[in-house]
């Protein structure tokens, strides 16, 4: 049931023993600079993972670019001990999700012969499929898996850098796109897999819990704000999909289906790594509606788009 579209980085977390709350919310948004009103939307949104699903997490909506943004100071290390999706196999069903986004990518340009970095690759699952798929200068980074947390592969230049549910864990998104713009070659690609804030609903929070994933998600942009956020760093739009690559005609490889696989058990994130397991509630026609057709009733609560660095990019040196 895993696929990486499902998976969740690393970056930041929180626990409830060494939770730290702030005094104040953030008075400003970090991805437009608008500041924080009193009017904003606001919700108490409770942690979709079993263990911590108890435990609820204040976030807020810029009023301007419509981007969510936690509110509380955590300790994340305590959370992403023993975090689910981490045992996760390369089968059948990550192949399945891997070779749509590979379909995407390569329809926006990316070739074999590219040198390729997939930022944040956890285990390095990507890693290892492209290279079965003929990609012979695939890299992984990613901080917190001992076998890809070699700094030294983000002092090089890439053809393409991906970075799938990565952003929306980071400090400073900003930060992150501008450390790919010192790492992209001239007319590169960069993929970037993220929720779309703008069609989450804090007033519905329990219906878009799984995309809000309280406090890993620090910073949830806005369709909107992340196609601007890549314009400010020169890349123009070479692709942009209002689904996640994990949305496939193939029965039941599709998010709609798997929202409906955790609501019929105990809704949590942790069922997408688990062994699928049967309920009564799973014997029902909406069961086998989603399986069949949910690639056609998305919720479009998650995006892909695809950036191409300009030929000539100014002289850095990648972070």
């Amino acid at each position: 049931m895993v696929s990486k579209g499902f998976r969740i980085r690393h970056h930041l977390g929180y626990g409830e023993a060494g939770r730290t709350m702030s005094d104040e919310s953030p008075a400003t948004c970090i991805i437009c600079g608008a500041k924080r009103v009193e009017a904003c939307e606001e919700a108490l949104v409770r942690c979709n993972l079993r263990r911590f699903q108890g435990e609820r997490f204040r976030v807020w909506r810029c009023a301007e670019c419509e981007s969510i943004h936690a509110c509380d100071e955590v300790d994340l290390e305590s959370y992403y001990r023993g975090y689910p999706v981490f045992a996760a196999e390369l089968n059948w069903m990550l192949r399945v999700v891997y070779g749509n986004l590979l379909k995407r990518l390569t329809a926006a340009g990316l070739r074999r012969e590219h040198r390729v970095l997939d930022y944040g690759c956890g285990k390095g699952l990507l890693v290892r499929f492209l290279q079965e798929q003929g990609f012979a200068q695939v890299h992984g980074y990613d901080r917190y898996a001992e076998a890809y947390s070699d700094p030294a592969v983000l002092r090089q230049r890439y053809a393409c850098i991906i970075s799938q549910d990565v952003i929306e864990h980071v400090a400073d998104p900003h930060a992150l796109l501008r450390s790919f713009a010192g790492m992209i070659e001239p007319g590169g690609l960069i993929s970037i897999g993220t929720p779309d804030a703008s069609a989450l609903s804090l007033k519905d929070h329990e219906n878009y819990v799984h995309a809000l994933h309280q406090p890993y998600h620090r910073h949830i942009l806005s369709s909107r704000a992340l196609l601007q956020a890549g314009e400010a760093v020169g890349w123009t739009v070479a692709r942009y999909d209002s689904t996640m690559y994990n949305n496939t005609l193939v029965p039941s490889m599709n998010p709609r289906f798997v929202l409906h696989y955790l609501r019929a058990h105990d809704d949590v994130f942790d069922l997408v790594a688990e062994t699928p397991r049967v309920s009564a509630r799973l014997f029902s026609p909406a069961t086998l509606f989603f399986a069949l057709f949910g690639y056609f009733f998305d919720r479009h609560t998650d995006i892909m788009v695809v950036f191409k660095a300009p030929l000539a990019l100014a002289s850095s040196t990648p972070a």
